[in-house]
């Protein structure tokens, strides 16, 4: 089984990308009760609970262990703040493997979304070599659009997900490595 303490950190220029510790908690929950947040994140459009957020960050460490890789915490280097959530997505049986991203309404309209986002599919382009990165991205969520289209990514199938409506944008790693040359 994978060891969570092995989980890389991954480093841009104001952000680090770790793996979650139990302080994280208290502001993933906080994340995840914003109305805003959790319109795009949540099966049901609603906020989550605390309750609810540890189930889902609890499922974000699963990930790690059973894949090997996952969703990272993401901290701001200047404040040492928790800023969001952001890396890979594959549970069994989805669409493929997912770069997803979503973050604090204090840390919208920033560019750490795209930032933290080109850091991830780096590495998992690197690391894992995949053929292609999708986002499942909903169909009113024009600032995760933007991003997609900002990593190079071009939408593709119309999908029901969670019962909403999705687009499957997705990316090619040799399209990728065009827009997002490795550091």
């Amino acid at each position: 089984m994978q060891n969570l303490n092995a989980i890389p950190q991954l480093e841009t220029e104001r952000l680090i990308l770790r793996g979650w510790r139990r302080d994280d908690i208290a502001p993933f929950a906080a994340m995840m009760a914003q109305p805003e947040v959790a319109r795009f994140l949540t099966a049901d459009q609603r906020p989550q609970d605390l309750a609810a957020a540890w189930r889902t960050l609890s499922a974000f460490l699963g990930h790690w262990a059973l894949r090997g890789y996952g969703l990272y915490a993401v901290e701001e280097k200047a404040s040492g703040a928790f800023v969001g959530r952001v890396g890979l997505w594959n549970p069994e049986g989805w669409t493929g493997l997912e770069l997803g991203w979503g973050l604090d309404r204090r840390y919208w309209g920033k560019g750490y979304a795209t930032e933290a986002a080109r850091a991830a599919g780096c590495w998992a382009f690197q690391a894992l070599r995949p053929e292609r990165l999708i986002s499942l991205i909903h169909v009113d969520n024009v600032a995760s659009q933007n991003v997609a289209m900002r990593l190079g990514a071009k939408p593709g199938a119309a999908t029901l997900h969670a019962g909403m409506p999705h687009v499957i944008w997705a990316v090619a790693q040799a399209d990728w490595f065009r827009t997002n040359p490795p550091a």
